[in-house]
């Protein structure tokens, strides 16, 4: 297993972004380790509610960045404690901005000796604003660590792509009847991804109207509102498309050429693999991801902060209706701290926060052929808390014939294995990019290699053995709540819902074997 020596992610998608890569030459305040390899906005730091709404703390940064000749264009406060996006600006004569460089003026101004100007625990709550990267493979991949040729086996079809389109001639599996005793609700896996697409195996014609209501598909508007409020804070230096509601939408990475962009589906593909795995199961869709596979930091964290809102509520009004059962994350990034016991401040907290109320936390290892930690999914080397569920379970991919693929990270750190190579699953019908076949006349045509209307196509990577597991596991906590009606779907209460979750995980790995 290599180790990434250096991070290299396209110009054309840290243009798009915004973006910038972060690596151990990187200049650093004295006392303070140089960091990893990771990419990050420059332009943003993130700084918690709570920070933003002390005037006297929040005045004593803004002082210290002037005197570095930046300034932050502060927001309202909300009244928790989430981080939000804080865009960094320059002052007169300055032509550049670096939220890193910001940051090690923060740190120096809190470990002045003589005269410190900062809390030290107040700097060390404010950190960069990562670039979170899909976890899908090869050409989904926005970097490539090596150039094995065993990866070549992975590339398909005409255009010798990952991701090609197929068709299958099978319904939709039954979802069974819901309501009674051993099967009283069904459990929600959240998706957290690019979102959904027309498909009929949704009920989902268009894009004209939401999904069906009751039907296996549904969103969660508080968090596309909080996405929302992110882009719209941040919205002069965005230079991608808004992500303003939840659709899957196909959106092109080259204007020139058109071609269908390389994540675009990869949220329909997830609902589909946990439709056929789970069909007992609903799906809670969330995007947070933009379609050439990057997601910002900020918005994973705040649809992670509603999810737990909304299980709060379940748990405290006993509305088993609004209960999230499983968190599924085919995304990560690796994080710029040498230091293992730092993990990722702000995405651990509302991860231990999941944990804690039972909530189970799947995540991709990644594609990079490396045994770096890729966050959250290095999360699962967290310890187990007193009376919480269980901790993030990172999932790692295998072929079709259950060795390790090639291309899926490894470490002590990934603590489950499922089939992520040679998937086939759902894929938005609305999907057509402008390749066309090797041959084409009046009479016949060579398979189009991005003309989706079928609906299904073949994919690889750990963003699709997360949805895997994740759906070995909605369908444990079925079965353990039917064979022990003390740990019944309908009973929400924080208490039945850990031994829940711990009572499904263990059956997974007896059954399952993930």
């Amino acid at each position: 297993m290599t180790r990434v020596t250096r991070l290299r992610v396209p110009s054309d998608l840290l243009d798009r972004h915004q973006g910038r890569v972060l690596g151990p030459d990187a200049e650093v305040a004295d006392g303070w380790p140089s960091p990893g390899w990771t990419a990050y906005r420059p332009k943003v730091l993130l700084i918690p509610d709570d920070v933003l709404r002390d005037e006297v703390g929040i005045g004593a940064i803004r002082e210290v960045l002037n005197g570095a000749g930046l300034d932050l264009s502060v927001p309202e406060a909300g009244n928790g404690t989430s981080p939000r996006p804080v865009v960094v600006r320059p002052l007169d004569g300055r032509p550049d901005v670096d939220s890193w460089y910001a940051l090690q003026k923060l740190r120096v101004a809190a470990d002045d000796e003589d005269e410190p100007r900062l809390d030290r625990d107040l700097v060390g709550r404010i950190s960069l604003e990562h670039l979170v990267f899909s976890a899908v493979t090869i050409t989904g991949t926005p970097w490539d660590t090596n150039s094995d040729p065993a990866r070549e086996s992975y590339r398909r079809g005409p255009a010798g792509l990952s991701r090609t389109p197929v068709l299958i001639a099978a319904q939709p599996p039954d979802r069974g009847e819901v309501g009674t005793e051993q099967f009283a609700r069904r459990p929600v896996v959240a998706v957290l991804d690019s979102g959904i697409g027309p498909h009929p195996w949704f009920g989902i014609r268009d894009r004209t109207a939401p999904p069906p209501a009751d039907g296996f598909i549904s969103v969660l508007d508080e968090a596309q509102e909080a996405i929302r409020r992110n882009a719209t804070e941040t919205g002069a230096i965005a230079t991608a498309q808004l992500l303003l509601d939840y659709w899957d939408a196909p959106v092109e990475t080259d204007r020139l050429m058109s071609d269908v962009d390389s994540n675009t589906g990869h949220g329909t593909f997830i609902a589909g693999i946990i439709r056929q795995a789970a069909p007992r199961a609903d799906v809670l869709a969330i995007r947070v991801m933009h379609s050439d596979g990057i997601a910002y930091g900020s918005d994973v964290i705040a649809a992670l902060e509603e999810i737990a809102r909304r299980v709060e509520r379940a748990q405290r009004e006993n509305r088993p209706q609004d209960m999230v059962d499983v968190v599924s994350l085919s995304l990560g990034y690796l994080d710029e701290s040498p230091a293992d016991a730092v993990y990722t401040t702000h995405l651990a907290t509302v991860v231990n926060r999941l944990v804690g109320q039972g909530v189970l936390v799947l995540a991709a290892s990644g594609n990079n052929s490396t045994s770096r930690r890729f966050y959250p999914a290095a999360l699962s080397e967290l310890p187990d808390a007193p009376g919480a569920g269980p901790g993030v379970i990172s999932v790692g991919a295998l072929n079709p014939d259950s060795t390790r693929a090639e291309f899926s990270n490894d470490g002590d750190w990934v603590t489950c294995w499922a089939a992520g190579a040679g998937v086939v699953s759902t894929f938005p019908t609305d999907v057509k990019g402008p390749r066309q076949p090797l041959v084409k006349d009046e009479f016949r045509s060579g398979l189009d290699p991005d003309d989706f209307s079928g609906g299904f196509a073949v994919w690889d990577g750990t963003s699709f053995s997360t949805p895997l597991a994740a759906a070995a596991v909605a369908n444990a906590l079925i079965e353990v709540a039917a064979a022990d009606t003390g740990l019944s779907l309908a009973n929400v209460n924080q208490e039945t819902v850990v031994k829940r979750a711990w009572a499904a995980l263990e059956r997974c790995y007896e059954q399952y074997a993930v």
